[in-house]
């Protein structure tokens, strides 16, 4: 996601100084006003006031496109950020014990435009991304994401708590497909489909 922080910062230094040119705009006799006066105190003042309201409005203006606007399908077309908020249902399997064996599972993911988390669910244990990013490899994006593994009470012994690394690829038809390794040198591959 450096990619997407990058473009965040540049479109909030961008829309920073056309609303402070705007605002100056609006300003230009009480401003002109003070250039003839060469009231150079209040000058100053009311500059740095308009460039306070500018870098107001543009957080406003930046948090509401963080967490709503991204989304927007007019939008999304230029930041090129796949909308992947949504539940997933699908499979995995492990080589636990040596066993590659099948298990059902959940994904959620919770995103905004500079975030995404991801809860999954087994019958056994839940996973907690605790670092995670989106990028792309040759027009194709994927989601990586570190975690950590906490099983059920009356299943530690068998099954205990760990970090692990995920990789999921994003296909064209939404389903998420691929790979994870843990700390308990297990790996395994998983496929999940939108609900």
């Amino acid at each position: 996601m450096k990619k997407s922080y990058k473009k965040f910062v540049k479109y909030s230094i961008w829309i920073a100084i056309i609303l402070f040119v705007v605002r100056c705009v609006f300003a230009k006799n009480e401003l002109g006003d003070c250039i003839s006066k060469a009231a150079w105190g209040i000058l100053g003042y009311n500059v740095f006031s308009y460039a306070g309201e500018a870098i107001g409005l543009m957080f406003l203006f930046m948090a509401f496109f963080n967490k709503v606007a991204w989304k927007w399908k007019f939008i999304n077309k230029f930041v090129d950020m796949p909308v992947l908020a949504k539940q997933y249902t699908g499979t995995f399997v492990s080589d636990w014990q040596s066993e590659n064996k099948t298990y059902d599972a959940r994904l959620e993911i919770k995103q905004t435009y500079l975030n995404v988390s991801i809860v999954f669910k087994s019958g056994e244990s839940r996973s907690y991304s605790v670092l995670s990013t989106i990028d792309t490899i040759s027009d194709s994006k994927r989601i990586i994401y570190n975690y950590q593994n906490e099983p059920r009470a009356e299943l530690v012994d068998r099954n205990t708590i760990h970090k692990g690394t995920s990789e999921l690829w994003i296909e064209d038809s939404g389903e998420l497909v691929g790979n994870y390794y843990t700390s308990r040198k297990t790996s395994g591959s998983m496929i999940f489909k939108p609900v």
